[in-house]
């Protein structure tokens, strides 16, 4: 189901474009990868966006088919000078099943149409920026979140299994350009054996350039390695796009490439975000 050129080839050219560069306004959609730096105190950013991937693929349940995701949010609330609190998820993921593959799980499927939803998997986590950003130094800044199971073997969309994240982020702005970085790792819970866990290393490249006052270009490598198994799969993505400012909200748009074999092959993601002062 992978295609070599088209839309994947798309996003490729748009990454390489822009790869090193970063934004002058801060939103963090529709890029994965986090910069160093924390919404401001008594700020709340909301964030609200869909996203459409092609051939996604399940290989726990052996579902496959194209994925929408409605109400992908986000919350970030600034909690201090350096530190911000997150919650992240996903209202509905609706899959087009196009293939059934013999997997583990897919004797616990509750799936008997040629279709599948589910909530998303909510994740708490939180920013703390330790290094605040000079002339001739990044920000730093630590990253831990905690990934809820809410979508269901059932479904064929989750794994029943809690997943914990850590790691570091650094950012650099550089004229109109800024650079972000993350690594860390992923423990991930093994769904084929309760008393085992997968360590993974994960890893994220953005950069946003600012082409005018309120349009930023944007790019991002991102994913994780190691030796993951099934349902825990190693990911290697690319996100390319742009951000623009509007009517006092912050307006996205990009496209999605996928490497892996179990990832999706290619998609379009976009959305919106808004922050709100709390006295």
């Amino acid at each position: 189901m992978k295609r070599l050129f088209g839309p994947r080839a798309l996003a490729c050219g748009a990454s390489l474009s822009v790869f090193c560069l970063s934004c002058v306004f801060g939103q963090q959609r529709p890029l994965v990868t986090e910069s160093a730096e924390t919404v401001a105190e008594h700020h709340l950013r909301i964030e609200l966006g869909a996203e459409i991937l092609r051939d996604a693929v399940f290989p726990l349940s052996g579902l496959a088919g194209d994925l929408t995701r409605f109400g992908v949010f986000g919350l970030r609330f600034g909690i201090g000078p350096a530190a911000e609190i997150q919650v992240q998820g996903v209202a509905q993921d609706y899959l087009s099943i196009e293939d059934r593959l013999p997997a583990p799980h897919s004797s616990l499927l509750d799936v008997s149409g040629n279709s599948t939803t589910d909530f998303g998997d909510l994740v708490l986590g939180a920013k703390v920026r330790f290094v605040q950003e000079r002339e001739n130094r990044p920000a730093i800044a630590f990253r831990f979140a905690v990934e809820l199971p809410n979508a269901s073997n059932e479904s064929g969309l989750g794994n029943d299994e809690t997943n914990a994240y850590g790691g570091f982020l650094v950012s650099k702005t550089i004229g109109r350009a800024k650079v972000a970085g993350n690594l860390g790792v992923a423990i991930l819970g093994d769904p084929l054996d309760a008393a085992s866990q997968d360590d993974l290393f994960t890893f994220g490249l953005s950069g946003v350039y600012a082409a005018s006052p309120r349009l930023n270009l944007v790019a991002e490598a991102y994913g994780r390695t190691g030796p993951g198994g099934i349902g825990t799969e190693e990911q290697t993505r690319l996100r390319a796009g742009l951000q623009t400012k509007a009517g006092g909200f912050y307006w996205d748009a990009g496209v999605f490439a996928g490497f892996r074999t179990t990832d999706p092959s290619w998609g379009l993601v976009f959305g919106v975000s808004r922050e709100f002062r709390f006295d």
